[in-house]
């Protein structure tokens, strides 16, 4: 049995106390004091019973995950999850939304787009007119790169309310009325060939929703006119060296503090329609059991094995587009980082731990990317590799919107040929394939 097994196994049967004694005492109090003392006592041990049964069940879901981990099957969240990924809502059929639906989603989000819907990006003379003189709205910049899409149709993926300031206050911060749409993706051609892969964010005022009662929800976005783009040297501002504006370095300015409106933002993964409803309540429970182990002293999830013996760092291998390659074991990977989670100058995000054993292809190597605290282009000494569909799940900062591919190197990864027999995800669309279409603009 692993470490975490055993912590999780002894904060469960701990959790189990307070469900038994509450039952116990809710069921002894009338007898022992009668009246009103004997009925207060006996709430109060029903709500220490309820209490220790939510903490039990967040305990069971962790030992479920860790089980399913052991035995190489697909992290529950993610499984869970899988039909909000861009390639889910895109097969499927447009969804129709109740009025209630759309009217909390302009209360809670700034706007009505829902994850699934289909909307048509407006033509660049509309979206021209919301721009300042730095081309921004509301601080958030529309990209040269995003012209492409004008007058093209997509799939909302996710509403882009919650998210992470790397740049400043390291804080979740929100963003009012926006959103990420599918395959709208970076590809760094207006910002110094930055290949950070980001997605573009889409202010709601850029959209028109298409109606699918009253529209073909299947219309080719190919078949829009192209777009006219005159008048845009506004958006030209962060795109000249030695320092770049994107919208991932303002996202600071272009975001607010949750501050006290935090009780509303944990709705609003679920009205957005970013987490399925058993994903939203696996993330909640497995955030319940990590502050609970936060506080006893023990192991979190997802959490490394034990290290193995360190492997020679001049060794790593190198990947080329398209190559399978398989995440290595948690241990293994242990083994290559430091005290603080660094590989030669790039952390490894614990929600990384959930590709562990994975086999997937090789999306692309990146050697340059924006620094998103300067602006300054920053050329990796050892490159860093994309694997196809590998993103930032989010739910470790309780549902980030924030859908950024992950960065491996090479030392956490390995040839596939290698180790045959390991799980492979099904088979996920290529961001290079949708540049080459069209499909897809960038936003660095």
């Amino acid at each position: 049995m692993t470490e975490a097994l055993k912590s999780c196994a002894k904060t469960t049967l701990a959790c189990m106390v307070p469900v038994i004694a509450g039952a116990a005492a809710a069921a002894m109090a009338p007898r022992m004091l009668p009246g009103m003392a004997g009925k207060l006592l006996a709430t109060v041990a029903v709500i220490v019973a309820l209490a220790g049964s939510v903490l039990t069940l967040s305990c069971l879901v962790v030992l479920w995950r860790l089980r399913r981990q052991a035995a190489g099957e697909p992290d529950l969240f993610l499984s869970l999850n899988e039909s909000r990924s861009p390639p889910s809502l895109e097969a499927a059929r447009v969804p129709r939304r109740s009025r209630l639906r759309r009217w909390l989603a302009r209360r809670l989000l700034g706007h009505e787009l829902i994850a699934g819907d289909l909307v048509e990006v407006r033509s660049w003379q509309e979206i021209c007119a919301t721009l300042d003189e730095q081309g921004c709205l509301e601080d958030l910049p529309f990209m040269p790169e995003m012209l492409a899409l004008c007058g093209k149709r997509a799939r909302v993926f996710r509403g882009m309310h919650r998210l992470f300031d790397y740049r400043k206050s390291r804080l979740m911060r929100h963003m009012d009325g926006a959103v990420l749409l599918a395959r709208s993706v970076c590809d760094g051609a207006a910002h110094g060939g930055c290949e950070a892969a980001c997605h573009a964010i889409w202010k709601a005022a850029w959209l028109r929703r298409v109606d699918p009662r009253r529209d073909r929800p299947d219309t080719d976005p190919q078949a829009q006119e192209p777009c006219q783009a005159e008048g845009t040297a506004k958006l030209l501002s962060g795109t000249r060296p030695p320092r770049y504006a994107c919208q991932l370095t303002q996202l600071h300015d272009a975001s607010t503090p949750i501050g006290w409106s935090g009780w509303l933002d944990s709705l609003r993964p679920l009205v957005s329609g970013n987490v399925a409803p058993a994903a939203f309540a696996v993330g909640w429970l497995t955030h319940l059991f990590n502050q609970l182990q936060h506080l006893r002293g023990g192991i979190g999830f997802p959490a490394f094995a034990a290290p193995t013996a360190p492997r020679d760092p001049a060794g790593d291998e190198t990947f080329r587009p398209g190559e399978q390659a398989t995440v290595r074991p948690s241990a293994a990977i242990r083994a290559t980082l430091d005290n603080r989670l660094i590989h030669r100058g790039l952390g490894f995000e614990l929600d990384m731990l959930k590709h562990c054993g994975v086999q997937y292809p090789v999306e692309a190597q990146v050697t340059r990317l924006i620094d998103i605290v300067t602006g300054e282009m920053r050329h990796m000494k050892t490159p860093a590799y994309l694997l196809r569909g590998v993103h930032f799940s989010g739910e470790r900062q309780l549902f980030n919107a924030q859908y950024e591919p992950l960065f491996w190197r090479a030392a956490w990864l390995r040839r596939a040929e290698a180790c045959p027999g390991e799980r492979k995800p099904k088979e996920l669309p290529s961001i290079a394939q949708d540049l080459k279409s069209g499909r897809t603009t960038s936003a660095s």
